[in-house]
């Protein structure tokens, strides 16, 4: 089986070869003789001679080599190499215990490759691991300052006094929430997110009632006002308003300008006693045109 010719290897085996050089391995040296071609050319042999040459680099390529997968392809070279060894050469009892001895190195240098790559591996997900726990333990912090964020922003919800603060706070909550990991929540932030939630429901629905009180309030002055203003103004010259394009003049921009169901029934009792006195004070043409005045009016929404 012919090896893979890699750029580093060569140099790896005139670096081994200068290696037993300089320590004196005269019984090894002629060994490199045997493989002076490059690897990748080179065969399982049953000769004794080449074989233990061609065994040798690779259980040596196989232990030093920087590149795990490329030892561990070696070591299968050796194993490739071994098993034509033994089926093929002139077999004695001294042959079958060099095999034995060649078996046993092997298992050591492929044990060895196990066990790098063990611990590659493992070195790998300890890493992983604690990426992801790292991962977690960022996502956990953050739903804690988002909901710590949210506890602030409904503090300023509840004291907020115009609806352009409550809706600018509403907005700020609705982002902190998005950002929130629920799948991740600890027990305890899921307790106090549950609880901040229920707490926010209620607040915004008394919230709303509160603005929306307040416009009504304000609506039922400006009604109050108008309707005491027709009231004054028919005061000052009845006569005046026997003239129906007077009378729909003062009458459109004040008594049917408002709409009746947002009044409060102080503000009805007010209406219906300056209607009640202007209704008595026209002629039978004037009370017609007053009433139709009133259904065709269109109301002030605000």
């Amino acid at each position: 089986m012919p090896l893979p010719h890699t750029p580093h290897v060569s140099g790896i085996i005139r670096e081994y070869a200068s290696a037993c050089h300089h320590c004196g391995d005269i019984e090894r040296q002629p060994r490199f003789t045997a493989i002076r071609q490059p690897l990748n050319t080179i065969q399982p042999s049953a000769n004794k001679e080449v074989f233990e040459a061609y065994f040798d680099y690779l259980c040596w390529l196989a232990t030093n080599l920087p590149n795990l997968t490329e030892r561990q392809d070696f070591a299968n070279r050796a194993v490739v190499a071994l098993a034509f060894f033994s089926e093929n050469a002139q077999l004695d009892e001294t042959l079958v215990q060099d095999i034995q001895s060649y078996q046993d190195h092997l298992a050591e240098t492929v044990e060895m490759i196990n066990t790098a790559m063990s611990e590659k591996a493992e070195s790998a997900q300890k890493k992983e691991d604690e990426a992801y726990e790292e991962s977690f333990n960022q996502a956990v912090k953050r739903n804690g300052e988002c909901i710590t964020s949210i506890y602030k922003c409904k503090d300023m919800l509840q004291r907020a006094s115009s609806q352009e603060q409550f809706d600018k706070h509403l907005k700020e909550i609705g982002l902190s929430d998005s950002t929130i990991n629920k799948e991740i929540l600890t027990e305890e932030q899921a307790t106090s997110y549950e609880e901040l939630t229920k707490a926010l429901t209620e607040l915004i629905s008394v919230k709303m009632r509160e603005f929306e009180f307040a416009k009504n309030v304000e609506y039922n002055k400006k009604a109050a006002e108008a309707f005491n203003r027709a009231f004054g103004q028919f005061r000052e010259d009845e006569g005046k308003y026997k003239n129906q394009t007077q009378l729909y003049a003062l009458a459109s921009n004040t008594l049917f300008a408002f709409d009746a169901s947002r009044l409060f029934n102080e503000t009805l009792i007010f209406y219906n006693h300056v209607y009640s006195y202007i209704f008595s004070k026209l002629d039978d043409d004037g009370k017609f045109a007053l009433t139709r005045y009133s259904i065709e009016c269109e109301r002030k929404l605000r």
